[in-house]
């Protein structure tokens, strides 16, 4: 089992360091956060699953293995090889790699450099793997193998926008596919926004914010973004109680199938926009209403927002909070 809240800990820990200590301490968390990861057999199975859902054929000809950094002079890598064995109907091909994003990745290189496979989205040319060969047939590696070191720690994917316009709408088979993907193009560091407004609403309820004022304080599906970064409220709302629940039951499993392939997730935090009931509740915070925006006409069934400012202390005792809720 993957201890949730250590790895979260330390995640926002090493983004700390990383910003205030000097290299040596970043990597001692960083260390410390790769042995929080899932383990090897759970990452080996999770990349597993990834060539099963792509290559149904192929699920034996491959063999997958997690290996230390150290096989790859400390830093994150995969290696492919060919796999030695005389026995019938043995693997052909294995790839090593220091967690199951690279070897996700290292096997979407074999693909596409061996075997003239193409993988990508739907709309910019999908997955084409007609000219992968038939088991027992797939092309061998030079005999030193092949090793391929990641250049950088990271890899960053998705942005706040498009998770409240595009994923907004997508279930478990959809995101399935989607982090699938990711785990073949290498991301390691992919965002997961989804289910928060189920987050702000527990962590609302408990600074006796009603669910009527928060009805009027989270955006509608479509909206999530703008709502999140205080540029609107109640715009395409309300939410009903079910699609927050599904939502937080949904973020849940995205969060584990990226812990299984030892990617890390990027959490949502506290901004500072808040209900405006909160100003009600806590006069003297130092709370802002900040300016229309355009697109709502200064209509305030739906603009200008408030904002509790950084340096008030409310502002640390709720983002904690969330934090909290989150880890739970």
């Amino acid at each position: 089992m993957i201890n949730l809240k250590s790895w979260f800990l330390l995640a926002i820990l090493s983004v700390f360091l990383c910003t205030t200590l000097g290299s040596d301490a970043v990597e001692s968390v960083l260390r410390r956060l790769d042995s929080k990861r899932a383990q090897s057999v759970v990452q080996e199975s999770a990349a597993k699953g990834v060539l099963q859902r792509l290559l149904p054929a192929h699920s034996h000809s491959f063999e997958f293995k997690i290996v230390s950094k150290d096989l790859c002079g400390g830093r994150s890598c995969f290696r492919i090889t060919n796999y030695k064995s005389s026995r019938r109907n043995s693997p052909e091909i294995l790839i090593q790699g220091t967690t199951a994003v690279e070897i996700a990745s290292g096997l979407h290189w074999y693909l596409k450099y061996k075997c003239g496979a193409h993988i990508s989205w739907d709309k910019t040319g999908g997955v084409q793997l007609a000219s992968v060969p038939k088991p027992g047939a797939l092309p061998l590696v030079e005999a030193r193998g092949v090793t391929i070191q990641r250049p950088v720690p990271w890899n960053y994917y998705q942005n706040v926008v498009t998770s409240s316009y595009s994923y907004v709408w997508w279930d478990w088979q959809r995101w399935e596919k989607e982090i699938d993907w990711m785990a073949l193009q290498g991301i390691n560091l992919p965002l997961a926004f989804t289910g928060q407004e189920a987050i702000w609403q527990k962590v609302f309820l408990d600074y006796n914010i009603t669910t009527q004022e928060l009805n009027n304080f989270f955006g509608g599906p479509a909206f999530l973004a703008w709502a999140r970064m205080g540029n609107l409220h109640a715009w395409g709302g309300p939410l009903s109680q079910n699609w927050l629940n599904i939502q937080l039951a949904l973020q849940k499993r995205i969060l584990s199938r990226m812990q299984e392939l030892g990617m890390t997730p990027v959490l949502p935090s506290f901004s500072g926009n808040v209900p405006a009931a909160l100003k009600k509740i806590f006069p003297s915070a130092n709370i802002t209403r900040l300016g229309d925006w355009n697109t709502v006409s200064g209509d305030s069934r739906w603009c200008c927002t408030f904002l509790l400012s950084p340096s008030d202390p409310l502002f640390i005792e709720i983002g904690e909070a969330f934090i909290q809720k989150q880890i739970k």
